[in-house]
């Protein structure tokens, strides 16, 4: 089972990224078939696509397929764009709840890379310290956009939010340390994998809770979603993310979001935990 950095051509962050890693890693075969490039190396292959990201749906089959690999793991190296222009490095899974603005299908979602996310997020932060990179801020972000429609792991690691940050060596530096550090030590017995419910689309609690606690987060959905967010499609989450706890947000989650996620995890048979319970029950020990 192998890992695949995926980079899009019309995308500057992923293209910066790609160049960064390639400097790391050293030797490499190219293969080029069907308007994709294969940079495979020792440790893991890089793929470039002509297309955007988001509407790179069925990707993990077409690679297998395309370039005879036993895609284990697909890491979306991307660019992050908000109208605020804020500097910063973040890190999610894909997926949509009731609509599909931008890529993937309505309630729908990628299979998520909680680990590699969890590694990830406890390394880059070191690695911003390391490059000075003081102006910038991380965090996770919640579920969305596309592509919904990938079976193995993944999850997006961004570089935002403007052309000026997508350019930025030290950040693509920072950035594709962290992920090969991240593919390297992903597996941890100790974490427990969680899915978020509530607060906003840069999970301020969940990610204080990433970086802190043994929690790693999988899909998140914010509140802004509780229109569409039901019972029926909260257990799929679950069982996609192969969460064995939910966490709330209790202070942006309403009671009748309460109390569907409650049942929610009773018939899927994990446990609800409020952001606050959880942090002091998952604590890092020592």
């Amino acid at each position: 089972m192998e890992t695949v950095v995926l980079c899009s051509r019309v995308d500057p962050a992923s293209m910066n990224i790609k160049d960064r890693l390639t400097e790391m890693l050293g030797d490499f075969e190219v293969v080029e078939r069907e308007g994709m490039k294969l940079l495979k190396f020792d440790r893991l292959s890089i793929v470039e696509i002509e297309h955007r990201l988001i509407y790179a749906d069925g990707i993990d089959r077409k690679v297998s397929e395309v370039f005879g690999i036993d895609v284990g793991e697909i890491v979306f190296a991307s660019r992050h764009t908000s109208k605020d222009g804020r500097k910063l490095l973040s890190c999610h899974v894909s997926g949509n709840v009731a609509t599909a603005d931008y890529g993937g299908k309505p309630y729908s979602l990628a299979k998520p890379a909680p680990f590699t996310m969890k590694m990830y997020s406890l390394t880059l932060v070191e690695k911003m310290k390391e490059y000075g990179l003081d102006d910038y801020t991380f965090s996770l972000e919640v579920t969305h956009h596309g592509p919904s429609e990938v079976d193995v792991p993944s999850a997006f690691y961004e570089i935002g939010s403007t052309e000026s940050e997508w350019r930025d060596v030290r950040a693509a530096k920072a950035v594709a340390e962290a992920i090969l550090e991240a593919v390297r030590r992903r597996e941890n017995r100790e974490w427990v994998v969680a899915v978020g419910v509530g607060g906003t689309h840069y999970a301020p609690r969940q990610t204080e809770m990433e970086l802190s606690t043994r929690i790693a987060f999988a899909h998140n959905f914010a509140k802004y979603t509780f229109e569409g967010l039901n019972k029926e499609f909260l257990k799929y989450a679950i069982e996609r993310s192969e969460a064995e706890i939910v966490v709330i947000d209790e202070k942006s989650t309403v009671s009748k979001i309460k109390k569907m996620v409650a049942e929610a995890c009773d018939e899927a048979g994990v446990e609800m935990y409020k952001s606050k319970q959880a942090k002091k029950e998952f604590a890092p020990v020592g």
